[in-house]
């Protein structure tokens, strides 16, 4: 059995992995949380787990716990609106901190779950992206037998990617940008499954793997299933030109950051592609992961009822 010492535990896809992991198979989870123990009212886990307090980016509150931990997995990120350099601290410079106390405890496994959004070919003006490929370059050269995971937009009870997707596809008529663009959301249930799968297995073995779910579909086709699924009927639509939108933003950024809805680096999202490469652990469990209808269904239900 191992013990797995897991940074970003209360966050959305933590949650999901602690009530995945068999106690048969993992002895022990030491779980690193900016709210210590008071994260464990938000999650069910199966495994035995030790609360830690602590920041990843701040070796000192979490080192001595390290000990005896068999393998580290990084959840741990700062998503959303956030300035250029709080990115980077969480993103980028926590994994170096991270890796560091992995090669003082001996720690010779570093799982870390990166984003889709480093596939992306402008990140220019994405600071989150740039910052989440400097967290990946930190693990590749860490020396320490590493698996990098780059899902793809996750999708579930409280998924952050989702609270803005919403806003956009129940409003009564749909601005469109980026229409076309396709993406392949996955569920949080099956980005859980496979972690757990690459700790079970031990494949650590240096290879970067991206998850996607078993559907493709557009940016456009993705908020009118939403709306049609919430309402019962599709949504009229507005187009509007991307140029457009990021040249607006772009004049507006530097004055209004701190209240606009979103940013020309978060725009990315519907400018390019989402779509993941497949690999033999997704082609495995394929047909038990969620589709899309399963996923969208209970995000939509006007009884606030998610799952």
């Amino acid at each position: 059995m191992k013990t797995l010492f897991i940074a970003g535990a209360t966050g959305f896809v933590g949650r999901e992995l602690l009530a995945q992991l068999d106690p048969a198979e993992v002895s022990r989870a030491v779980c690193l949380s900016r709210s210590g123990g008071e994260g464990a009212r938000r999650v069910a886990p199966r495994a035995p787990v030790e609360w830690v307090r602590g920041d990843l980016a701040e070796a000192a509150s979490y080192e001595r716990h390290l000990r005896g931990v068999d393998a580290a997995v990084n959840l741990a990120a700062l998503t959303g609106k956030a300035r250029r350099e709080d990115y980077f601290r969480a993103n980028a410079h926590a994994v170096a901190t991270l890796v560091r106390a992995c090669k003082a405890a001996r720690i010779e496994r570093l799982l870390h779950v990166s984003s889709v959004a480093v596939k992306f070919p402008d990140k220019s003006r994405y600071d989150y992206a740039q910052s989440k490929e400097e967290g990946e370059r930190f693990a590749r050269e860490s020396g320490l037998r590493v698996s990098m995971v780059r899902p793809a937009i996750i999708l579930g009870a409280g998924s952050p990617a989702w609270q803005g997707l919403a806003t956009l596809a129940f409003l009564p008529v749909i601005p469109v940008f980026g229409g076309r663009t396709p993406i392949q959301p996955i569920h949080v249930s099956d980005v859980a499954a496979f972690l757990r799968l690459i700790v079970q297995r031990d494949l650590f073995n240096g290879s970067t793997v991206e998850f996607g779910g078993p559907q493709v579909i557009t940016i456009e086709q993705f908020l009118q299933k939403a709306h049609t699924l919430r309402f019962g009927k599709p949504a009229p639509k507005l187009p509007i030109p991307m140029g457009l939108l990021v040249g607006t933003l772009s004049l507006l950024e530097p004055l209004f950051h701190s209240v606009l809805p979103l940013t020309v680096g978060q725009l990315s999202s519907f400018r390019y592609s989402g779509v993941m490469l497949s690999n033999e652990l997704r082609e495995e469990r394929l047909a038990q992961m969620k589709t899309l209808d399963e996923m969208l269904r209970p995000l939509c239900a006007k009884n606030g009822k998610q799952k």
